[in-house]
């Protein structure tokens, strides 16, 4: 094998990356009683794209942590703990 390959996870495992996201999210949030905007996540995640942000947060929706609607900042946890 090589690279990153993910393929053995299931489905609901968060990767490293989307978990530091996923605590970023739920720490903020307690923190600030909103969540984050996408500059706020860029940053902490050292990313210079907003479009990886976008990936990453749905993978992490996906896997059934979270749920993003169309609005600004409009993030629900659904799952505290992967």
């Amino acid at each position: 094998m090589s690279g990153r390959n993910y393929k053995w996870l299931e489905k609901d495992m968060l990767t490293p990356r989307q978990l530091k996201l996923f605590n970023y999210l739920k720490k903020y949030k307690r923190e600030h009683n909103i969540m984050p905007l996408f500059d706020e996540m860029k940053e902490y995640m050292n990313v210079k794209s907003k479009s990886t942000i976008h990936s990453m947060l749905g993978y992490i929706e996906w896997k059934g942590y979270i749920k993003k609607y169309p609005m600004r900042r409009a993030i629900q946890i659904i799952k505290e703990k992967p």
